[in-house]
């Protein structure tokens, strides 16, 4: 047996990590309000344009979803900040809140 289940474990991944996902990758999620902010926001930096163009749209979930590495997701996430730090409107400092603590989770891989 093996991590937890009657499946033996994958030596090439986490116990805790979903089936198919390489080491080191998670799995972060936005709405399709913050993604059009994310899109907005990347447009100029292909580097992390590309995180997001990677994700897909979770209709089950409602949510979309991309596996990026813990580096992508620290870029990411002081993109965020920075994008924090460059705004006065409380609408838009709310959906950056939700994109940093969603990101938070993500990349201490709960």
């Amino acid at each position: 047996m093996g991590c937890g289940g009657s499946e033996p474990c994958d030596a090439n991944r986490e116990p805790w990590s979903a089936p198919g996902m390489a080491r080191g990758k998670r799995l972060w999620g936005f709405d399709d309000e913050e993604r059009g902010v994310l899109l907005g926001a990347t447009a100029q930096i292909p580097e992390l344009a590309a995180v997001v163009a990677r994700a897909e749209k979770r209709a089950d979930v409602g949510v979309w979803i991309v596996q990026a590495s813990v580096s992508e997701l620290d870029d990411m996430y002081s993109l965020v900040e920075a994008l924090m730090d460059g705004t006065r409107s409380r609408k838009r400092i709310e959906v950056l809140e939700g994109l940093r603590a969603t990101l938070c989770t993500s990349i201490d891989g709960f």
